[in-house]
């Protein structure tokens, strides 16, 4: 075989390099060739103008010794007042309110049960000139003092707006709570529930025209009250499935859950419980809302947990179309939570340190002041205020967690950092050294796909056996009956010949 020449060898080494580099751009172009998903994001804060509308401080779930709470009508209205409320819903079990200025009809079987606390005494409602000073925001009493000392004062200058018709539903269940709030309508006065039956409240609110939400549902799925055993878990799957039915069977009225109730002792679970729901009722276009309440039946729980709500005005449809459109975030001073991988959502959170310096009752918890979404890049930009991490969530799996810098983050959908792909859904919360903010979810369409409708069976459980039971018992041996009647009318409250 003839040599090469040394001409001849460069030759070859250069062709040779040449070769390999063609064969190893080759996956590079291919890579970029290949077409990058495009995501449609469906963002429930769109419609808000964040320069022009107003933030509104809410509570949406509260009592007064009307039913089972330490304070009266007119105690309840002046903390509230005091604490920079803008917007209150007086949620009493089984109990509709009627206005503060009116006393509501009583359950005075409800309120004997819970005597350590209403001590039977008047519930006292507030006059109507003050009533109207409240609503107008020229009330006078803008100080409260508290037992333990804390003096709070008013700085807002609107009014507070009383939500028309709060109650919560189903009164008292035998075993665990079983509780919805309902607003706008004049269902469930004096009704007592059954374990488990979230259906017919939900079915008689949206009959009667009026809203409602799911009340810590984790006192439901942990009857023991054990949730702290179960943290950063998957839950069972017949109770996403069962409130998902619920969210799709009266959608438009039964508008979502709350995510965070109290302190979060008996919600902590309930987070991951709401992603799994949202990964059942999202395909099949029904997005339900996460809020945080109080729950707050003394004085020192009235500020735990509140929704801030962004309406054009400040007035009560525009709160209504708030809640429908998920236009608000949900706030509290409490975070027990644990993700499904094992993060911690207020990483080195200790309740008792809120307890000790008495932190529930500043209002420096985090809160968002702008969304923009770049829908051409598949970005999402946050402000916040009082906040320093932000933790994003899609399809029960946090996917990005990271420092805001100057108060702001940006996530990119196709940011190679991201833990996991983004699917479905994306929600974020900000946490802070005073709280936890919860935003609604985003859902993420791809360009050119639809979503596959997901099968959400009906559930039956001891729920439909225990209302078909008592149905048929208070028809054959109950309606008719004088004693029953007696009862009805005196223990619970209402006149049973009126609801024939």
């Amino acid at each position: 075989m003839k040599k090469l020449s040394k001409k001849g060898k460069k030759l070859l080494a250069v062709f040779m390099s040449a070769l390999m580099i063609s064969l190893t751009a080759i996956p590079m172009f291919a890579a970029a060739a290949e077409p990058q998903v495009n995501y449609i994001i469906d963002n429930p804060y769109e419609e808000i103008d964040w320069d022009t509308w107003g933030e509104y401080k809410t509570q949406l779930h509260c009592h007064t010794n009307a039913s089972d709470g330490f304070l009266t009508i007119d105690e309840f209205v002046r903390l509230h007042y005091a604490a920079n409320f803008d917007i209150v819903a007086l949620t009493d079990h089984g109990t509709i309110n009627q206005g503060w200025n009116n006393e509501p009809e009583l359950v005075p079987l409800l309120r004997l049960v819970k005597k350590e606390r209403t001590n039977m005494a008047d519930v006292i409602p507030i006059p109507q000139d003050e009533y109207e000073a409240y609503l107008d925001g020229t009330n006078k009493n803008i100080t409260y003092t508290t037992k333990d000392g804390y003096t709070l004062t008013r700085t807002h200058e609107n009014g507070m707006l009383d939500v028309p018709k709060g109650i919560e539903l189903n009164m008292a269940t035998p075993f665990a709570d079983c509780h919805l709030t309902g607003y706008f309508s004049d269902y469930g006065q004096g009704l007592a529930g059954v374990f488990g039956d979230y259906e017919t409240p939900s079915k008689g609110v949206m009959e009667a025209g009026g809203i409602s939400y799911l009340s810590h549902v984790g006192e439901y799925v942990y009857t023991d009250k054990d949730s702290e055993n179960y943290v950063g878990k998957l839950i069972d799957d017949y109770y996403p499935t069962k409130f998902a039915r619920l969210f799709l069977d009266y959608q438009g009225s039964s508008l979502g859950m709350g995510i965070n109730s109290a302190t979060d002792a008996h919600t902590r679970c309930d987070r991951i419980l709401y992603d799994q729901i949202l990964q059942k009722t999202i395909p099949n276009g029904v997005v339900p809302w996460g809020n945080t309440f109080a729950d707050s039946h003394d004085e020192n729980a009235v500020n735990d947990a509140y929704t801030m709500t962004w309406m054009p005005e400040f007035t009560m449809d525009a709160f209504r179309e708030s809640q429908e459109k998920g236009h608000f975030f949900s706030v509290s001073h409490y975070s027990n939570g644990v993700e499904l991988n094992g993060m911690e959502e207020m990483p080195g959170f200790v309740e008792q340190d809120v307890y000790d310096t008495k932190a529930y009752w500043l209002d420096n918890t985090p809160g968002v002041t702008r969304i923009s979404v770049d829908q051409d890049a598949d970005t999402i930009t946050v402000e916040g205020k009082d906040a320093n991490i932000i933790t994003w969530v899609s399809d029960g799996n946090v996917i990005k967690r990271e420092e805001l810098i100057n108060g702001k983050a940006t996530l990119d959908l196709h940011n190679d950092e991201l833990l996991d792909n983004p699917y479905l859904y994306l929600r974020f919360y900000l946490s802070g050294d005073n709280g936890i903010c919860y935003a609604q979810p985003m859902v993420l369409h791809v360009e050119g796909e639809e979503f596959a409708p997901v099968d959400v069976p009906e559930t039956h459980d001891i729920s439909t056996f225990l209302r078909s039971l008592v149905t048929i018992v208070d028809a054959i041996f109950f309606k008719f009956n004088p004693i029953i009647w007696a009862f009805k009318y005196f223990a619970l409250g209402y006149n049973p010949l009126e609801r024939f």
